[in-house]
């Protein structure tokens, strides 16, 4: 696990906060009084600042230590984490937290706005601090990487090798058993040197980290943002494997004296299992999703990740702007579905996908089973789908178009207007009884943003309506869809005036 904190020695003298990642051996620090000349004290302080600064900005990582120094691993008999008995009422905004009978003190910063394969996975902004009273702690989520040793005992790895990884912020008042699951997503990497490529970033390493997070969207933990969810616990999955959380390769793969590992769904699964440890486990209500390559994975695993939870749970599953569909391209090539299966078998992907549906099809036809619009009837759980009808990044990927759906003409239209209708299709034909969906004719891509979240309007409602008003069952009207071609009036506000799609799902 990797926290940030600070603490006192057993003889009153502070320690000099650092961050960098725990391990579980305690190992002796302190700091001793001594009769330097005023000289030098102030020597020393400047030398202890420039260190605070190299630790707190330079090396993202965090310490948890007790009374007595530091520990350096994580201790599995410690339950994480459990924020559960201690009130923030610090005007500087700090987090008391208890991990056992470890105490430390968490100075909540703002994050660092990351943009990933051109879209917007978290931010800031200057009304951080969440003003409902029943919110009494941070809004930050803090990350949390998976010791070495419980990466080697699953055999999860990010691309690099380095221990899979979440951000967590606990739920408070009525939501603290209540949990929001979501799987970052950042396209994926379509061969080795692509891979190797990613594994020096966040995209495929847990070694760089930010230390916290803002989260947005249905993870907010703001009232006027979020207002059915807002008290629920939030896990965001870090994505570091490169393909949709599905790898499963038991060897390595070497290049340019790298060892890279496939091995998205171990990750997943371990991930899940230490949150089940954290609190997850005694969940009464669990919503499911993620955005982008997040969103597929969520399609694609979520009977795995269901299985893994109490029977007595009641999940929900959002995948955000994972329509990803085998269709053919505005030249009549299944192109995309080319290059899907070549990273299907460069990472041993094929046993990942839905069981259900892998066991209602013929052997030569399982393969299908890795398109979200062929999973939509097997997912375990009532299922929402969140997606633009003119999905930017599918449009590129898929059907190869470059043109705004606006400006596009000929065999670029009709490409255009196929992806459109045949996502209308699934919403129609598809979806059961206690399904839903929010399908929007805007030219984006993630629904997971704090804008599109609170103003994107079908049929009266907002995004957060649609959702809240599906999940909590306030009306039996939950497929929410723009049925003609135009674009959306409350999307259309927010469009750029880029004429060509640059973003991509695949490196």
């Amino acid at each position: 696990m990797t926290i940030m904190g600070s603490s006192k020695m057993a003889d009153g003298d502070d320690v000099v906060p650092l961050i960098h990642q725990t391990n579980g051996k305690p190992c002796t620090l302190g700091v001793r009084k001594r009769n330097f000349s005023l000289s030098v004290i102030f020597s020393v302080l400047l030398l202890s600042a420039a260190v605070y600064f190299v630790a707190q900005v330079v090396f993202p990582y965090a310490i948890v230590r007790s009374e007595h120094g530091e520990y350096h691993n994580y201790n599995p008999n410690f339950k994480l984490p459990t924020w559960l008995d201690h009130d923030n009422d610090d005007t500087n905004n700090k987090l008391m937290t208890t991990i056992g009978s470890v105490q430390e003190e968490v100075s909540a910063t703002q994050a660092v706005q990351v943009k990933l394969e051109g879209e917007v996975v978290v931010g800031t902004d200057n009304n951080n601090v969440n003003s409902n009273p029943e919110v009494k702690k941070s809004t930050d989520a803090h990350l949390y990487v998976l010791s070495k040793e419980e990466a080697d005992k699953t055999g999860a790895y990010c691309l690099d090798g380095s221990p899979p990884a979440f951000y967590f912020r606990k739920g408070s008042g009525t939501g603290q058993k209540s949990w929001v699951v979501w799987l970052e997503g950042g396209g994926a990497c379509v061969n080795v040197t692509s891979c190797y490529q990613r594994s020096f970033g966040n995209l495929g390493s847990s070694k760089a980290l930010h230390h916290q997070k803002t989260l947005h969207g249905i993870l907010s933990a703001s009232k006027d943002v979020n207002p059915d969810f807002y008290t629920w616990n939030a896990a965001l999955l870090v994505y570091c494997d490169g393909f949709f959380f599905a790898g499963n390769r038991e060897g390595v793969v070497k290049h340019n004296d790298k060892s890279l590992y496939f091995r998205g769904r171990r990750n997943l699964n371990a991930l899940i299992d230490r949150l089940l440890q954290a609190g997850l486990g005694e969940a009464d209500r669990v919503i499911l999703g993620g955005v982008s390559a997040g969103a597929i994975a969520t399609y694609v695993g979520a009977d795995d990740v269901i299985g893994r939870l109490p029977t007595s749970t009641d999940v929900k599953i959002v995948p955000d702007s994972g329509m990803f569909m085998n269709l053919p391209d505005k030249d009549g090539v299944y192109s995309f579905n080319d290059t899907y299966s070549v990273v299907m078998e460069l990472q041993n992907a094929y046993l990942s996908a839905n069981k259900a549906c892998r066991e209602a099809r013929p052997q030569g036809e399982q393969w299908k089973c890795s398109y979200p619009e062929n999973l939509v009837p097997y997912e375990p759980t009532p299922l929402f789908i969140l997606n633009y009808l003119y999905d930017k990044v599918a449009l590129k990927d898929i059907v190869r178009t470059t043109c705004r759906p606006d400006q596009c003409q000929g065999k670029d239209l009709a490409a255009v207007q196929n992806y459109r209708t045949s996502l209308l299709q699934v919403a129609k034909s598809e979806l059961r009884e206690k399904d839903g969906a929010f399908l929007i004719t805007c030219f984006a891509h993630g629904l997971d943003n704090d804008l599109s979240w609170t103003e994107f309007t079908v049929n009266n409602r907002t995004v957060r309506q649609a959702v809240g008003d599906w999940y909590f069952g306030r009306t039996s009207d939950n497929v929410n869809v723009d049925t003609g071609p135009e674009i959306n009036p409350t999307c259309k506000r927010q469009l750029s005036d880029d004429t060509e799609i640059t973003q991509s799902l695949w490196d």
